[in-house]
Order: structure tokens, then C-alpha cells, then sequence
């Protein structure tokens, strides 16, 4: 799968599961979704689990038109099935987690109180990759004996290294009055101010007027997960051209703002996204990925983007036995060493004929 049909394939669930209700409350299903949304889009704490579902088959035929696998193909698919990614949220901290095939956490970052602790299962990636151990032992070793990067060898080792962000303070302070910089303190926002940027309200905006032209929600069978709605828009083109529109206009400016695929990436035909609601809130949304193929190869299955959201974040803890890393030392150590390299350019510069 391209980059380009990732990017539609999030843009347009993130978008539809937004705007879901926006107009015509008449319709029970709309407004029991639109509030659910709500509902979970105001929780201050919780999960977010991206995974995509579907069988090798399936996948293989919507990926990779069903051709033969080889066993590199496999192995891809094999990190797709049964990987995710996780992402966390609560007051003052933030966690990714992340599964990479058959490898529990083989990648995880959690932030607490202006801590950032990470952690790698090296040893298992190496081996998914087909790294040599040896190789890695021997980078390892040669860069752990240099002054302040000791803390690889606990990495590699798969531990818990963590930086405390607070100590970057007095650093930053004395690199802006170096280069002649105001590190003073901003000026708070008034209480009670809307703290959401204007851009943002403008895009919500459009998605919502986009939402009550275009959407229509139906009931499908509830199951364990909950009660199963489907969103349904009669023109998936249609519908990104009208939002495309005001990320343009809005968030030109930010990296890659103004590079989503154009309209004509899209195809022209009726689209939806399944929502699931239990207790007042969005458990779970699911985006079936053939739809964005204008021609969907035959007989393929279901293969779909599904999003799991839990109310909590639990995951979010301080590890215990963390080995520290001196980040301010580090920074330092670069900077005096950049300075020093600037300065050797600059003489060389002024003796230049």
C-alpha cells in the first residue's frame, strides 16, 4: 500500500467519525453517533489502538493484486496482520506503544511529568530484520564507550532509558542569550480563552458543512463490541475535495499541509465507515480499504483500518530502574562541538582571497 492510499485511508476515517451527526438530528442513528463522538472526542484520558484486520488472502489481493507471495511479501505481511500501534493520552503524559509482528513492544515511549523514557526489544527487531547480532554488539560497544552515551548498552540491552526534559530549562536559557535570543516567558493565555487555533475551528467547520450535505448513518446488527452503525457518504471524491479544500486553505503552512493527494486520487463512488457505540461512547471505528480502489480486485475480502479506543491510559506508568541519560550533557557536549566547528569556518572564511 502506498503512502499516498494510507494517507487517504486515515484523512477520511479521522474525518467522517468528526463530522458524524452534524445536521439533520431527525434520524436516531445520527444523533446516537454524533453524541457518542462527542462524548469520546472530550475524554481526557485514554488508548488508541491502530491495527489492520484481514486475512493473508485478503490483504495479499488488495496490496498486491493477489499476485504470488514470496516470502519477503509474507514476512510484510505478516508485520501488517499482526502489528499495531498504540497511543495513549492523560494529563502530563503520553505513551506509544508499538508491535511489530510477532513482537511484543518491540518499541515503546512513554512521557510522565517532563520524563521521557524509551525502551527497544533490539534484540528481536535485529533478528525480524535480519541484522547481524555480532554487527549490533560491535556499534554498540564502540559507541557505550564514549563519555555520555554509556546508557546504550542498558538500550540494547532492551532496558528503560529515561531524560528529564526539566533540566533542558537553564540549557536553553543560556543557548538563547548566546545567539542574542528572548527566552523570557510567554504570556498566558487568558483564563477561560479557547486555547483551539483558529485554523483548526475552520477545518471542523468544513468537515461539519461537508458532513450534513453528504452523510447518512444507518444501524447495522449490534454484537459484543456494541451498537454497529455505518456512516455512508454517496461520493468519497465528492466528500475530499470539499475538505481538501480547507486543510489547504488552513494548514498550507504546516509540513506537508499542502501536499494531500489531489481529488482525482479519490475515487468517485459511495463510500462508508462502521462505528460501533456502547455506553455513550465510540469503542471502536473500522475503515474497509477497498473502497478507496477504483477497481477493487474480485473476490477480495474485508481488509480494514481499525481504530479500538479505551477510556483509559493505564499503560502510562513510570518504569522502575530507568537508566538516566544525561540529555543536557549530551546537547551541551554537540553544541560545544558545532560552535567550535562554526568557528573554524569562520576563520576560514575570512582568510578566503
Amino acid at each position: 500500500m502506498t503512502l499516498r492510499r494510507a494517507l487517504i485511508a486515515a484523512v477520511v476515517s479521522a474525518l467522517v467519525l468528526t463530522g458524524c451527526g452534524a445536521a439533520a438530528e431527525k434520524l436516531s442513528p445520527r444523533v446516537a453517533v454524533r453524541e457518542a463522538a462527542e462524548a469520546t472526542a472530550s475524554q481526557k484520558e485514554g488508548s488508541f489502538k491502530l491495527s489492520l484486520v484481514g486475512s493473508e488472502d485478503d490483504l495479499n489481493a488488495l496490496f498486491n493484486a493477489g499476485a504470488p507471495l514470496t516470502e519477503e511479501d509474507r514476512q510484510g505481511l505478516n508485520l501488517l496482520r499482526n502489528g499495531h500501534i498504540v497511543l495513549s493520552t492523560g494529563s502530563d503524559k503520553f505513551g506509544l506503544d508499538i508491535k511489530a509482528g510477532d513482537i511484543e513492544h518491540a518499541f515503546e515511549l512513554r512521557y510522565v511529568d517532563k520524563k521521557l523514557f524509551a525502551r527497544a526489544d533490539v534484540a528481536g527487531l535485529a533478528k525480524l530484520f535480519g541484522a547481524s547480532p555480532e554487527e549490533i554488539d560491535q556499534t554498540v560497544q564502540a559507541l557505550a564507550s564514549q563519555e555520555g552515551f554509556e546508557f546504550l548498552a542498558a538500550a540494547a540491552a532492551g532496558k528503560w532509558i529515561v531524560a528529564d526534559f526539566s533540566t533542558l530549562k537553564g540549557l536553553f536559557e543560556g543557548l538563547g542569550q548566546q545567539f542574542g535570543l528572548d527566552t523570557g516567558e510567554s504570556t498566558p493565555a487568558p483564563t477561560g480563552e479557547s486555547q483551539v487555533p483558529s485554523e483548526y475551528q475552520a477545518i471542523k467547520d468544513a468537515i461539519g458543512k461537508a458532513m450534513s450535505e453528504d452523510v447518512s448513518v444507518e444501524k447495522l446488527k449490534s454484537d459484543d463490541v456494541g451498537d454497529h452503525y455505518v456512516a455512508k457518504v454517496t461520493s468519497l471524491q465528492a466528500f475530499y475535495a470539499k475538505v481538501r479544500a480547507a486543510f489547504e486553505q488552513h494548514m498550507g503552512h504546516t509540513p506537508y499541509g499542502s501536499q494531500l493527494p489531489p481529488v482525482s486520487a479519490v475515487p468517485d463512488k459511495p463510500g462508508s465507515l462502521d462505528v460501533w457505540v456502547k455506553d455513550g461512547r465510540v469503542p471502536r471505528v473500522e475503515l474497509d480499504l477497498a473502497q478507496l480502489s477504483p477497481a477493487p480486485p474480485p473476490g477480495a475480502g474485508r481488509a480494514a483500518l481499525r481504530l479500538d479506543i479505551n477510556r483509559e491510559a493505564a499503560s502510562v506508568t513510570v518504569p522502575s530502574d530507568a537508566v538516566p541519560v544525561d540529555l543536557a550533557g549530551l546537547i551541551g557536549r554537540f553544541t560545544s562541538q558545532f560552535g567550535s566547528f562554526l568557528e573554524g569556518v569562520g576563520e576560514g572564511l575570512s582568510n578566503y582571497d
